[in-house]
């Protein structure tokens, strides 16, 4: 028998919610909408920064619900039907036009995975009246998409490491010996988790690891760079990681009663 080692969905709950806090406040600094990186505004259409700053509101909305534990569910619904739609549904569209495996690839999983995922963290509120929300069938099939989306987004992500070789060594720190060898292995391990959540074949497990792998790059990776740069879109990967490590370990909270 494997060991517990996932963070409780109440923790992880938390990493999503400060997510949503950040990319909302995000909103309100830029005036454009960042959650799930979208394609870009459509040119000549009014309104974007009416646009950022009411879906700004939502998403800050959303995660001080999750951190009060009040009335979350519906925010966390409308979450993930902003960012599937206005992100998730453009950049897939983009993505199989262009037949784009690079950056544009990386972002379609990001929002797939955000959006779908606020609809499984809305169906962890299984208790009290006013969470009856969380068992409709469309809610029910979209956080069902969840593992497969990030396990698509894994996969992907993984086989990139052996596309784009010379663009990852470049993420791997300096102060951290062997970018090579990090970059490949890195790359294997994202393959297996994707695999494994895509096959349902130690998905916990896969869910598991690659939930602390996530974890462990934020304080690696991520962070270091926000600091060092300073820019919106270093900031904004931050809180991705965060809200992606958050996300894998849900998944893997799902299968204590479904897959042991």
């Amino acid at each position: 028998m494997i060991p517990e080692y996932s963070i409780p969905v109440k923790f992880a709950r938390l990493f999503y919610a400060i997510s949503l806090i950040a990319w909302g406040v995000q909103h309100f600094m830029f005036g454009f909408f960042i959650a799930g990186r979208p394609m870009p505004w459509p040119a000549g259409l009014p309104g974007e920064v009416v646009i950022a700053y009411i879906s700004g509101a939502l998403l800050i909305s959303a995660g001080i619900a999750i951190v009060i534990n009040q009335k979350a569910p519906y925010l966390l619904v409308a979450v993930s039907l902003i960012i599937l739609l206005w992100a998730g549904l453009r950049d897939v569209f983009f993505v199989v036009s262009n037949l784009d495996i690079g950056g544009n690839l990386t972002n379609t999983g990001k929002a797939l995975t955000i959006g779908s995922a606020a609809m499984l963290i809305a169906r962890t509120y299984r208790s009290g009246d006013n969470y009856t929300i969380v068992d409709n069938k469309v809610i029910i099939i979209i956080a069902s998409c969840c593992q497969y989306f990030t396990g698509l987004f894994l996969l992907f992500s993984g086989i990139q490491h052996f596309l784009f070789v010379d663009f990852v060594k470049f993420l791997v720190p300096t102060w951290i010996p062997g970018a090579s060898f990090w970059t490949y292995f890195s790359g294997i391990a994202l393959i297996a988790a994707g695999l494994g959540l895509i096959t349902g074949v130690k998905a916990k497990l896969a869910a598991t690891l690659a939930g602390w792998m996530v974890f462990i790059w934020l304080f690696t990776l991520h962070l270091p760079r926000a600091i060092a740069d300073a820019n919106q879109n270093e900031w904004t990967a931050v809180f991705e990681a965060l809200a992606v490590s958050g996300i894998l370990f849900i998944i893997s909270d799902t299968h204590k009663e479904n897959k042991k």
